[in-house]
C-alpha cells in the first residue's frame, strides 16, 4: 500500500514539474504562417496590379502610336495638296522680259511647289496642345497637367520632348518620324525595262563601291560567304526576276545591263545555306526580305538600310531633296551625261563642294528646290548633263522633286511603356494606301 502511495506521489510530482508553453508556441507558429500567407497575398496583389497597369499602359501606348500614324497621314494629305499648287517660273519670266540669254530649261512653263511640310512640322502629341482642350477627369476635375520642365535656350525642344500631354484622365505622348522612301534607291527597279535598269545599276555601283564601304566585302559572314558589290547586285536581281538563270552584268552601256548567264541562280542558296531554299523570283515585299538574299548580311544592312527601299512604284524617280550626302552624290551622277563623264565626279573634294552649293541653294529657295534648279546647279558647276534630261525636264525618268511614298515611325508612350508602329504609305486620293505595317 505504501508503495502504491509513493508511486502515485511520484507521478503527480512529474505532472507538476512538466514544462508549460506549448499553446504559446502553437500560437506563434500560427501567427508566422498567417503573416507569410498575408505577405504572399499582398505581393501577388501588387504584382497583379502592376501587370494590369502595364497592360493598361500598353493599350494606351498602342493607340497613341496609332494616333501618331493617323496624324502623319493627315499631314501627308496636306503635303499632296501643296505639291499640286502651280507657281510660275519666275526666273524664266524675268529673263525673258530682260531679254538676256537663253531661257532656263523648261521655258516659262509653270511648275509646282517643292515645299516639304512633313520635314518642317514635327508630328507629335504637342501638335494638339492648342487644338484639344484638357478633358475633365473621372473625379470631376480637369485632366492632370503635364509636369513643368526647365526651358533650355540652346535646345527649346528638349524640355518639350520630356513632358507628356493630358488625354482625359491619363498622361501620355506620341512622337512620329517621317522619312521619304523615294529619296532612296528603289531595288524593285532591278527588274524594270532597260533604260530604268541602267540608271539603277549606275546608282548601285556608285553606292556599293564607295571606298568607305570596302570593309563590308572583305570578310566572310556566318554562312562562309564572301561577296563583291557586283555579286550582291546580281543576287538582288536574281531574287526578283522570273527565271532560274544567274544574271550577268553588262557595263558597256549598250543593250540590257542585266543579261542572262549560264549557271543556276539557286546554286549559292543550296551550297551555303541550311536549310536550303530558292530565290523568290518575285519583287520584294519588305526591306527585311533582303536578309534572305545571298551576300547580304547584318553588316551590309547596317550600312545601307537607310539608303535602300522596296516600297515605291517602279516608275518613281530619285528625289533630289534628300539630306544624305551619298544619295545626293548619286543624284548628281544620275543627271551627269554617261557619254561625257566628268573625271571630277570621282574627286571627293569636288563632290563635297557641289553638295554644299546644292544645300545652300535649297535654303534660299522660296518654294523649295525643283528638279530644274538641281540640274541647273549641276550644269553651272561645269558637269555635262544628260541631254535627254535637258530636253524634257518635266517628263524625264531620272530625278524628281516630289514623292508619294513615305515611311512613318510612330512611338507612343504611357507610363513606363512605349510602343512603336512603323508604316509605309503611298499617297492616293485618301489618306494613303498602306504598303507596310509593323508593330513593336
Amino acid at each position: 500500500m505504501m508503495q502504491i502511495t509513493a508511486l502515485t506521489r511520484s507521478i503527480r510530482r512529474r505532472h507538476v514539474n512538466k514544462p508549460r508553453g506549448v499553446a504559446m508556441l502553437l500560437v506563434l507558429v500560427g501567427l508566422v504562417i498567417l503573416g507569410l500567407v498575408a505577405s504572399e497575398i499582398r505581393y501577388n496583389s501588387a504584382v497583379e496590379l502592376r501587370l494590369a497597369a502595364n497592360q493598361r499602359d500598353e493599350l494606351r501606348a498602342h493607340y497613341l502610336a496609332k494616333s501618331g500614324i493617323a496624324m502623319s497621314r493627315l499631314m501627308l494629305r496636306f503635303q499632296k495638296q501643296v505639291d499640286s499648287i502651280q507657281i510660275p517660273n519666275i526666273a524664266s519670266i524675268v529673263q525673258a522680259v530682260a531679254g538676256g540669254g537663253a531661257p532656263a530649261p523648261g521655258g516659262a512653263a509653270p511648275s509646282s511647289m517643292s515645299i516639304q511640310l512633313w520635314r518642317m512640322a514635327k508630328v507629335d502629341c504637342h501638335m494638339l496642345a492648342q487644338l484639344v482642350p484638357s478633358q475633365p477627369s473621372a473625379s470631376g476635375g480637369m485632366g492632370k497637367s503635364p509636369p513643368k520642365v526647365a526651358f533650355d535656350e540652346e535646345n527649346p525642344e528638349a524640355g518639350k520632348a520630356q513632358q507628356g500631354r493630358s488625354f482625359g484622365s491619363f498622361t501620355g505622348c506620341f512622337d512620329t518620324v517621317i522619312t521619304d522612301e523615294e529619296e532612296r534607291i528603289n531595288l524593285n527597279k532591278l527588274d524594270s525595262p532597260q533604260l530604268s535598269a541602267i540608271v539603277l545599276l549606275s546608282q548601285l555601283q556608285a553606292a556599293l563601291t564607295d571606298k568607305k564601304y570596302e570593309f563590308l566585302f572583305e570578310k566572310e559572314d556566318s554562312n562562309r560567304v564572301k561577296s563583291t558589290p557586283n555579286d550582291v547586285v546580281i543576287s538582288m536581281r536574281d531574287w526578283i526576276d522570273e527565271d532560274d538563270v544567274m544574271t550577268q552584268l553588262n557595263f558597256t552601256g549598250q543593250g540590257d545591263p542585266f543579261q542572262k548567264g549560264f549557271s543556276d541562280e539557286n546554286g549559292d542558296y543550296t551550297r551555303y545555306y541550311d536549310p536550303r531554299y530558292r530565290a523568290k523570283n518575285a519583287r520584294f515585299d519588305s526591306l527585311d526580305e533582303l536578309f534572305m538574299v545571298h551576300g547580304i548580311n547584318d553588316r551590309f544592312m547596317a550600312a545601307f538600310k537607310d539608303k535602300l527601299t522596296v516600297y515605291p512604284d517602279v516608275n518613281s524617280r530619285l528625289n533630289i531633296n534628300t539630306d544624305d550626302p551619298l544619295l545626293l552624290e548619286l543624284a548628281i551622277r544620275t543627271v551627269a551625261d554617261p557619254m561625257r563623264l566628268d573625271p571630277r565626279l570621282s574627286d571627293p573634294v569636288f563632290i563635297d563642294m557641289l553638295i554644299k552649293k546644292i544645300r545652300a541653294a535649297r535654303v534660299f529657295a522660296i518654294f523649295g528646290m525643283s528638279a530644274a534648279d538641281f540640274v541647273n546647279l549641276v550644269a553651272a558647276s561645269g558637269v555635262a548633263v544628260n541631254q535627254s534630261i535637258l530636253n524634257n525636264l518635266q517628263n524625264q525618268r531620272y530625278i524628281g522633286d516630289k514623292s508619294s511614298t513615305y515611311r512613318l515611325a510612330a512611338t507612343g508612350s504611357a507610363g513606363d511603356v512605349t510602343r512603336t508602329i512603323t508604316a509605309v504609305v503611298r499617297l492616293d486620293d485618301g489618306l494613303g494606301r498602306l504598303a507596310y505595317w509593323r508593330e513593336d
